[in-house]
């Protein structure tokens, strides 16, 4: 996040100041106010036709050489999903269905600041087809067993919590229990 100086609007030095009861960063000749907003961000747990779950190397920082789930920032004028299903096909050029929300998610990290994290479950089709572009080294389909270790610990929570999503949704959906 872009820690201002100087008024965006006028060019005037900024003050500090609590404001609608959080310490902001204001302009006391125009009145502009610095709100500091997480960044939208939206991450696919993307599975094949056999179940099996796509990770992604990271190829740049943050977390260069980990294992992730597919996702990034989403552009202007853009829904979560939409973000979602884009990031997939520049990451991976596979295309995918969402099939539903995950999870929201509020994380800080050191590199961005503030993040609001919107997590998919996401069916690919064609995932014969994988290409991968510059921010990924390395990618797959993974089922359970043999999954790589995933460290980055949101990832690791969207994936946690989509087993925890099925196990009830099966639980729910079986009359015999």
């Amino acid at each position: 996040m872009i820690s201002y100086s100087f008024c965006p609007v006028c060019s005037r030095p900024l003050s500090e100041g609590t404001i609608e009861g959080r310490s902001r960063m204001f302009c006391r000749e125009c009145g502009w106010i610095h709100y500091r907003n997480p960044l939208p961000v939206a991450v696919a747990y993307a599975v094949n036709r056999h179940n099996e779950l796509l990770l992604i190397r990271r190829a740049h920082e943050p977390a260069i050489h980990e294992w992730a789930l597919p996702g990034g920032f989403l552009e202007e004028g853009e829904e979560p999903h939409e973000g979602c299903l884009r990031e997939l096909m520049e990451e991976t050029s596979l295309h995918g269905r969402i099939d539903r929300l995950i999870g929201i998610y509020h994380r800080s990290v050191e590199l961005y600041g503030s993040l609001l994290v919107v997590a998919y479950k996401v069916t690919v089709h064609d995932h014969e087809c994988m290409e991968l572009n510059h921010e990924v080294s390395e990618a797959g389909f993974f089922d359970e067993r043999n999954r790589p270790n995933v460290n980055i610990p949101l990832h690791r929570h969207i994936i946690d919590e989509h087993c925890r999503i099925e196990h009830l949704s099966g639980l729910s959906g079986d009359p015999a229990r």
